[in-house]
């Protein structure tokens, strides 16, 4: 008997437990806190961060499923850059003391804008607040589901279920599936719109070799298109920035700054500060070498798997030099990359030079771009003018650093889609932000901003802090503008 006893004892499962970092009230927040803790956490802990539920609140948690003394030792490896990014250190929980939540798969399809009729007619029956949960994403290589992002337990997700049935109208019945903040396919396609696209495989290749027009910058609020009470309020508003900003030491007397702001709703500038002049692109440039991988893709020359998707990520989401520099010997190097954009896209965008693989350290000071090329990128981009645009949405969405977002006045729950760059010299950010006005529509607007030292800053962090300074600053100033000209939350 006691050996038995024993036995047992031996067989019994151990228990698993996780780290929990915050719980909120409300589930934007907690999704806020995620995006902030991806930012702070090493790997693995940071791709693999879950939102979850607990008497009524939403935690952010780390799926540990370790030992206690394993958590526990992780704990402490991770307090003291919890501490720094403002975060108190993770409690342990015993797995199964907290909830999985789920979302609402309502319908299915091989493509987004199979799925928009379904959208249309179940989001004329949503308040404005669900209207905002429903979303197109794209679950599988080609593979699409209306999702109804309700982040609720699975008891509670079955009510909700229920109640949604009634609104398909004699489809297919709503399933639960694991809730996960996907991107938003129905933030890049306009609904009113359908029927008179192509379907996006045919997009890419029909568009690929698109041309946008060249756009005219004659500094700051001078753009053709922004009407000149619009030019007059941000021009001046930029200029006392400016000056607020050298008497304040973030910029020095010879540091150049461009600021340039797209309004994607109407197609016009909101500003346009230096956006003609070349700056280094740093890590700005990988988007345009995840453009030219993409562009031999559609072109048959090359192919997009697992592998590369993963590839993919670690260059853009992480922005890993490796991987970088594995993208470009996928295309035949700087010079072919450099050729592919121009050739191709040359009439889009001005003056990008790609003439170096990422060096060791991240040195990288040859590669160069226009301000207005990244809004350029971004415009063609949001309107899936370029190949494969919704894998580069989805990839620019992950979470990630940004200088156009936090620390702004950009509200929580902001879509961001944005490449970071930064080197000794210059410290950047180009991205798209999708607002939401007070109707519940959303507004999308592109931001670029760059701050270039004439010299190398001796203190890096200082130097990423003050220039990363200006760059927020300027972008709480366009929502600002843009919150007066859409009624924003």
């Amino acid at each position: 008997m006691l050996l038995t006893l024993a036995t047992s004892a031996v067989a019994a499962p151990a228990k698993r437990y996780a780290l929990v970092y915050t719980w909120n009230q409300e589930v934007r927040q907690a999704l806020d806190d995620r995006s902030k803790l991806a930012r702070t956490l090493s790997p693995p802990a940071n791709r693999q961060l879950l939102i979850v539920g607990r008497n009524g609140a939403y935690g952010v948690v780390y799926p540990l499923r370790g030992s206690l003394g394993q958590a526990r030792q992780l704990a402490v490896k991770q307090s003291h850059a919890l501490s720094s990014a403002g975060f108190t250190p993770a409690d342990i929980l015993p797995e199964g003391t907290y909830s999985s939540l789920y979302h609402l798969q309502l319908a299915i399809g091989s493509a987004p804008k199979a799925l928009q009729p379904d959208y249309q007619r179940i989001a004329a029956r949503l308040s404005p607040d669900d209207r905002a949960k429903l979303q197109i994403e794209q679950t599988g290589a080609r593979s699409y589901a209306l999702v109804f992002r309700c982040w609720a337990d699975k008891a509670e997700a079955i009510k909700i279920a229920k109640q949604q049935r009634s609104r398909l109208q004699g489809k297919q019945s709503p399933t639960l599936i694991t809730a996960l903040e996907r991107p938003g396919l129905v933030n890049a396609i306009n609904p009113a719109r359908i029927g008179a696209d192509p379907p996006l495989s045919q997009q890419a290749k029909s568009c690929r070799l698109a041309v946008l027009p060249a756009k005219k910058d004659n500094q700051a609020g001078n753009d053709q298109k922004i009407s000149k009470s619009r030019a007059a309020g941000i021009n001046s508003k930029i200029q006392m920035f400016l000056k607020e900003q050298r008497a304040k030491g973030r910029l020095q007397q010879r540091d150049m700054a461009a600021m340039v702001a797209f309004d994607l709703t109407n197609n016009t500038y909101l500003a346009s500060l230096n956006a003609q002049r070349s700056f280094q692109a740093a890590s700005m440039i990988k988007p345009f070498v995840a453009l030219a991988f993409f562009d031999q893709v559609e072109r048959g020359k090359l192919k997009y798997t697992s592998t590369h998707r993963q590839m993919m990520e670690e260059m853009i989401q992480h922005s890993d030099n490796e991987a970088t520099n594995w993208f470009i010997r996928q295309v035949g190097g700087p010079a072919r990359c450099n050729a592919v954009i121009n050739g191709q896209y040359g009439r889009t965008f001005s003056k990008v030079r790609i003439l170096e693989y990422i060096p060791p350290g991240g040195k990288t000071y040859k590669n160069s771009a226009l301000p207005q090329d990244y809004v350029q990128f971004l415009r063609a981009l949001w309107n899936n003018q370029l190949p494969r645009s919704q894998e580069m949405l989805r990839v620019m969405s992950l979470p990630g650093r940004d200088r156009i977002f936090w620390g702004t006045e950009v509200p929580p729950g902001t879509l961001v889609y944005n490449k970071t760059g930064t080197t000794s010299y210059l410290c950047g950010d180009m991205g798209i932000l999708v607002t939401h006005s007070k109707n519940g529509q959303k507004v999308p607007y592109a931001v670029v901003g760059i701050v270039e030292r004439p010299t190398a800053a001796k203190d890096y962090k200082r130097w990423m802090e003050t220039g990363g300074g200006v760059i927020r600053g300027f972008s709480s100033l366009v929502y600002e503008e843009m919150k007066q000209n859409y009624n924003l939350l």
